[in-house]
């Protein structure tokens, strides 16, 4: 992972994070949680086709074993949050339960489905999916293809009535799936492009811009808010850091940053179930205790996750 994009993954997840933490009159963060998501979306796309991009052209990317990488990346800590979650709400097996485990959930279009059991887990169930389609994507990418996919989605803005946004344009992995082949289109774009130095003010005035775009976000309309509002920031941005050596890049290559970013997957997963039983067990803190708490627990809790569960499972081969 490229160090700036890496320490950018804690950035963004902890946007998501700021979106499930609500408390005492504090609302949530709505903005950084749909900002985030699109974010990660994109760079799953960008950093596949960095890494697999070669192989697929010269005939030795091998699918089995993409795809089997892929799951035992995801899957274990999936279930271990899955089975935490069960565990601690007595909660009974039933449809959604098992669509949940078989990441199948963001199929139905109903959010007692989709938001069932740990609920950000829609995310991965949505991302499966893409990584399913890469190599396809990949092979087929191209200017008509993406305008192909922005004509239909235009149509699906237009014609998709409100109540179904969430449904449809938040959790769908048909319509994620154009954010993560933007990811693609950005890689191609940024491997045939030569290498040429950026001015150090881009790096600020992206930032500036992704600071606007987030503060806009309440007047927007809903049907934009998913996706469409951030990708003219987050693809210059993704783009712009890759390269970048200016100064907002040597903050993002400070080392402690970068740890963090590679705890994104656990932060992730566990951050909502955490922020929620310590809002429960602790009812009367004052609110910048309780933000602290919770982030403090959930870097903790992530880190362990990854020490002692994540590269276990990873030695197995």
């Amino acid at each position: 992972m490229i160090p700036t994009l890496q320490s950018f993954r804690f950035i963004f997840v902890m946007m998501i994070f700021m979106s499930h933490f609500a408390y005492q009159g504090v609302n949530a963060f709505d903005a950084g949680g749909d900002c985030g998501v699109a974010f990660f979306f994109i760079l799953s796309g960008f950093v596949l086709s960095l890494g697999y991009g070669p192989r697929i052209n010269d005939g030795s990317f091998c699918y089995r074993r993409f795809l089997s990488r892929r799951l035992k990346k995801l899957y274990p800590l999936h279930l271990l949050c899955l089975l935490f979650f069960l565990g601690a709400s007595h909660a009974a097996i039933d449809l959604r339960v098992v669509l949940n485990a078989l990441l199948l959930q963001c199929w139905v279009p109903d959010s007692d489905y989709y938001f069932a059991c740990n609920s950000v887990s829609w995310f991965l169930s949505c991302i499966l999916f893409c990584y399913a389609v890469f190599p396809w994507a990949y092979r087929h990418t191209s200017t008509s293809m993406l305008a192909v996919m922005l004509l239909l989605c235009g149509v699906v803005y237009v014609l998709l009535p409100y109540r179904l946004v969430n449904a449809v344009l938040y959790v769908h992995p048909l319509l994620r799936f154009v954010d993560f082949f933007l990811g693609i289109m950005l890689c191609r774009l940024y491997q045939s492009m030569p290498r040429r130095a950026i001015p150090n003010w881009t790096e600020v005035l992206l930032v500036l811009l992704l600071v606007a775009t987030l503060a806009v976000y309440p007047y927007t309309d809903a049907k934009l808010r998913n996706a469409p509002l951030y990708w003219l920031v987050l693809l210059p941005l993704i783009w712009v850091f890759a390269k970048g050596d200016g100064p907002v890049s040597r903050l993002l290559s400070w080392k402690p940053l970068q740890w963090l970013g590679s705890l994104s997957m656990p932060i992730f997963l566990t951050h909502q179930m955490i922020i929620g039983i310590l809002q429960r067990r602790l009812p009367d803190m004052p609110v910048a205790v309780m933000l602290t708490i919770c982030i403090l627990a959930v870097i903790l809790v992530s880190w362990c996750i990854d020490r002692f569960f994540l590269r276990q499972i990873a030695r197995l081969g």
